[in-house]
Parts: structure tokens; C-alpha cells; sequence
């Protein structure tokens, strides 16, 4: 079975921040680029994520969320950057 939505779907900003949404929903903080770096089955790639925006942080921006800053992010929630 194949990641991402059915066949036919295609993402628009609006789904895009819909995802981010869900995934603040679920761990209570915005993803970090490496979590959502593959397409999973409620979101896109991260690739397809920045050509819609035009980068990440445009698109956690848009999602209502404060980007964090760009260069090395924490691993893990306790880690600092």
C-alpha cells in the first residue's frame, strides 16, 4: 500500500494547514521537519510542504504556529537547538 491520500487527491494550502493542525492536535507542539520528512497517511511530504509555501517555516506560519528558527533542530523535546 502506498503512502499519502488516494489517488487524484492533491494538496492545497488549506489541506496542508489542516495537517499541521492535526499533528499540533495529536502531539500538542508543531512538527519538526524531520518527523514529517516522508508522506504519511494524514500528510504530505515535506517536499511537497515547501513547494506549496515556498519553505517550512512559511507553511507552520501559516498554520498559526510560530516557526521555529532555521539550522539544527532538536531530536528530541528536552534537547535545546
Amino acid at each position: 500500500m502506498r503512502t499519502g491520500p488516494r489517488t487524484g487527491f492533491r494538496w492545497t494550502p488549506d489541506t496542508i494547514e489542516y495537517a499541521i493542525t492535526l499533528w499540533y492536535r495529536k502531539h500538542s507542539r508543531p512538527p519538526f521537519t524531520h518527523e514529517w520528512d516522508q508522506a504519511g497517511e494524514n500528510h504530505p511530504s515535506r517536499q511537497t510542504v515547501s513547494r506549496v509555501f515556498g519553505s517550512w517555516n512559511a507553511a507552520i506560519h501559516a498554520a498559526g504556529f510560530t516557526p521555529r528558527p532555521r539550522g539544527r533542530q532538536p531530536r528530541t523535546i528536552g534537547e535545546s537547538a
